[in-house]
């Protein structure tokens, strides 16, 4: 890994290379995930109907 990062930087043709904006960009108009709240919330009722699945065949 040390190798390639310097080849990474030491590499002529990479410091070719126009950089036209080295601060990054930032997307402000993204939206937040809430798919994840959801699916967890899915995970749990999984989780609970193999419990009380499980626990309904013992009885």
């Amino acid at each position: 890994m040390i190798e390639m990062d310097s080849y990474i930087n030491q590499s002529a043709v990479l410091a070719d290379v126009d950089v036209e904006d080295s601060a990054g960009t930032l997307f402000s108009g993204a939206h937040p995930v809430l798919v994840t709240p959801a699916a967890f919330l899915a995970g749990v009722a999984v989780a609970s109907a193999t419990v009380a699945a499980f626990e309904a065949g013992r009885g």
